[in-house]
């Protein structure tokens, strides 16, 4: 019997919803969640053995099997959480102790990861802290040094200040707590050179291979006349490494509309399969040899996965293509869609937080748009000639992918390149060139037998790349940016993007019903939502250093007060006014200068209070009291004189200041909000 005559996409769609659900903190023990999947368990085989012997009962088989996948995504979920694994390293943490100055670590470097201008940061495995066996994953910095080599599989101890990751301090700003949540890491630990003790151990990893490969690449390639610029292309397509590519040159990929190529995903693990069954044939003529050919091959595909980092994208492709390279050396018939299906389950069955990792999302939603929707729109046009059906199925693939990825661009994103169509009908048909090229430019610079004159045609090939994608980023007219799209819009958008994939002709009518209600639910939820953008009031104290910003929010429009108001132009771009500007659909700023009263609404009234200490008294008793620029008064006395039920202390007061108010505040139990440790102060019920 097929599993309750569903398609398997759908299928693993409910144990994905069960996977997102299991990250809800629901008061349940683990051992609730264990005995419900079992009980499930056992109505599914039950439900199974009814199905078979009364066919008119299959709907209870499908309920039952839905739910049971559903739980099972939730279990795994569960069981992958910090609180429910045995030795988790924020078990031996308390609310009080969260924060240790001097926390010893004993673990594993898993990955070293892009440095800032101050820091190396490494992702490390842990095996002991505090001298106690502890088991779970930290980020570890370490001043940037020129002595201390510490790369992947090596072993590393010492000791540091933990700190667990905060909130951002600004509304609407990247909240990297979130970001390190997803890859499983809830605190850092900050190092100095003469603290840490870095040990190599011989064993191997994929991790360790990966990464002295594509070190021993660079070198190679460094020996030769290649431009930063080139080799940031190189190392992006062929190596998997986005980290030091210079970040005008990834925003200029992503404006033409063609960031995905930058990404090492289906096309550069499809061309690696494709090459390796060329030249693993031959064993088919021997005895075993076509299991010795899938073992080379599988083991070249998830080599190939090492020396790319194993980003989700590649990680995808790698599994995926893992399942395909089975079925075509046992010639067995695969369906696209389940393939992608099976393999999306699998990397979720090993690392559940992938669903939150954006590359994950993008790259599979691409490519079940490209399976699903672009035969459809293959078929509204039949080309006569090779040519003409070459560029068509260049066209229709990318609108199909286009469409799939759209709704997560916008959400992330906030822009939409113009002509995304005319980049990749130019880049993509040579792309399989650049690719290849740059194979033989590898192979050929490892073995030290690298022509300059390769060196140069193959650089003048990434430069024509690069100029074109430069013309395509310049015509900054096409490139719709800052564009107004919330959790809701998403969320509506892939309700609708859903009921187009699983069209089904067979069912014409029950489709036209799911797909206008998609549609209309669509257009109501945009509706609703520039409705509450245009409605929207609200007033807040940034945190900025050194500096005082108040913004008052009403409708799309934002008056910004500042200490500091010329050149406007410069304050408009500063990061957390455009995040706050794209997030909250903002057409207009207007900027102008501090005043000392406010009028929040009817009855609360705010007042600030800077480095000239005057302030009116008698009967004026504001609600609340902003301190900026360090004024020179005696708290005591000025709440005694008026009486505020809030102080807000900004980024522009000097700490020592804010603490020595922190304790006025509290002998005289008035609530008390500084923006250093706080973040930005959203007065309420505004």
């Amino acid at each position: 019997m097929k599993f309750a005559n569903l398609p398997l996409l759908q299928v693993c769609l409910v144990f994905f919803l069960g996977v997102w659900f299991g990250f809800t903190d629901y008061k349940l023990g683990f051992s609730d969640y264990l005995f419900t999947v079992l009980v499930l368990f056992i109505g599914f085989l039950v439900s199974f053995w009814i199905a078979k012997m009364y066919p008119k009962m299959k709907f209870t088989f499908t309920l039952t099997a839905l739910s049971f996948l559903f739980s099972l995504g939730v279990l795994n979920t569960k069981i992958h959480l910090p609180k429910h694994q045995k030795n988790h390293y924020t078990h031996f943490l308390t609310a009080e102790t969260s924060e240790v100055k001097h926390f010893s670590f004993e673990g594993v470097v898993v990955k070293v990861l892009k440095s800032s201008n101050y820091k190396d940061k490494y992702e490390i495995k842990l095996n002991s802290v505090q001298g106690r066996t502890a088991k779970g994953k930290i980020l570890v910095q370490i001043p940037v040094s020129d002595t201390l080599r510490i790369s992947s599989n090596s072993k590393i101890s010492g000791f540091g200040k933990l700190t667990p990751f905060k909130d951002p301090l600004n509304p609407q700003q990247f909240n990297y707590k979130d970001y390190m949540f997803s890859q499983q890491i809830s605190h850092v630990i900050d190092s100095e050179a003469d603290q840490i003790s870095v040990e190599t151990q011989s064993g191997f990893s994929f991790s360790s291979f990966g990464e002295k490969a594509r070190r021993k690449i660079q070198n190679s390639l460094d020996r030769h006349a290649f431009t930063k610029d080139q080799m940031d292309i190189i190392q992006a397509l062929l190596l998997g490494q986005k980290q030091d590519m210079n970040p005008e040159t990834y925003d200029r990929f992503s404006k033409a509309g063609v960031v995905h190529i930058l990404a090492v995903s289906g096309l550069h693990v499809g061309i690696v399969l494709l090459i390796l069954q060329f030249i693993t044939k031959a064993l088919l003529k021997i005895k075993y040899g076509r299991l010795f050919r899938e073992g080379l091959v599988l083991l070249g595909i998830w080599g190939f996965a090492a020396l790319a980092g194993f980003t989700p994208s590649v990680l995808r492709a790698a599994v995926m293509f893992s399942f395909l390279s089975l079925a075509l050396n046992y010639k067995r018939k695969t369906s696209a869609i389940n393939t992608l299906a099976l393999s999306a389950v699998f990397l979720i069955l090993i690392n559940p937080y992938l669903i939150y990792h954006v590359g994950f999302q993008l790259s599979y939603l691409a490519v079940i748009s490209i399976v699903t929707l672009q035969p459809r729109l293959s078929r509204l046009y039949q080309p006569g000639y090779f040519l003409d059906q070459k560029i068509w199925d260049i066209v229709t693939v990318t609108i199909a992918a286009q469409l799939g990825v759209l709704p997560l661009s916008l959400y992330y994103f906030h822009q939409f390149p113009g002509l995304f169509l005319l980049s990749n009908l130019v880049i993509l048909p040579g792309l399989g060139l650049i690719i290849a090229g740059g194979i033989l430019v590898i192979i050929l610079s490892l073995t030290g037998v690298l022509p300059e004159i390769i060196v140069a045609m193959y650089g003048q090939l990434l430069d024509i790349l690069l100029g074109f994608v430069n013309w395509i980023a310049s015509k900054e007219n096409l490139v719709f940016a800052d564009i107004y799209y919330t959790k809701a819009m998403l969320i509506s958008s892939l309700i609708l993007l859903f009921s187009l994939m699983f069209w089904n002709s067979k069912r014409k009518l029950w489709n036209y019903a799911l797909l206008n209600v998609s549609l209309i639910a669509l257009l109501v939820c945009f509706g609703i939502e520039h409705r509450n953008q245009f409605q929207q009031e609200e007033v807040l104290v940034f945190q900025t250093y050194k500096n005082s910003q108040l913004g008052v929010l009403k409708g799309s429009n934002l008056k910004l007060y500042s200490d500091t108001i010329h050149p406007k132009d410069s304050l408009k771009e500063a990061y957390h006014i455009k995040n706050y500007k794209t997030l909250r659909g903002v057409d207009s700023i207007q900027i102008s200068g501090f005043r000392n009263v406010y009028l929040l609404n009817s009855t609360e009234i705010l007042f600030v209070l800077d480095s000239i200490p005057v302030y009116p008294k008698g009967n004026f008793q504001p609600d609340y009291l902003l301190l900026k620029n360090s004024p020179d008064i005696n708290l005591d006395r000025v709440l005694s004189d008026l009486k505020p039920k809030q102080i807000i202390a900004d980024g522009s007061n000097y700490r020592t200041d804010i603490e020595r108010w922190q304790t006025s505040a509290k002998k005289l139990n008035v609530n008390f909000h500084s923006t250093w440790e706080q973040g930005a102060f959203v007065f309420p019920g505004n």
